[in-house]
């Protein structure tokens, strides 16, 4: 479970057709962003999510590297 506080941060920072899941990927593979993440849910109210949300991430964040693939660009 997480806090309301980083539920409304991570809903002002989903974009259209994007997944909480995606929205968290998103924002973990950005240069810096951990940081970043970190210090926008830091408060006295903060919750950390479940283990079973940290299980369910984790799994769709192995899912995701196992399935991205480079494209090659023809110049």
């Amino acid at each position: 479970m997480i806090s309301e506080k980083a539920y409304e941060i991570l809903k002002k920072r989903k974009r259209k057709n994007e997944s909480f899941t995606d929205v968290i990927i998103r924002l973990g593979t950005e240069k810096g962003s951990i940081t970043k993440l970190l210090e926008s849910v830091k408060s006295d109210d903060f919750v950390p999510i479940s283990s079973e949300t940290a299980r369910n991430i984790e799994k769709a964040s192995k899912e995701f590297r196992k399935k991205f693939k480079l494209r090659d660009l023809k110049i």
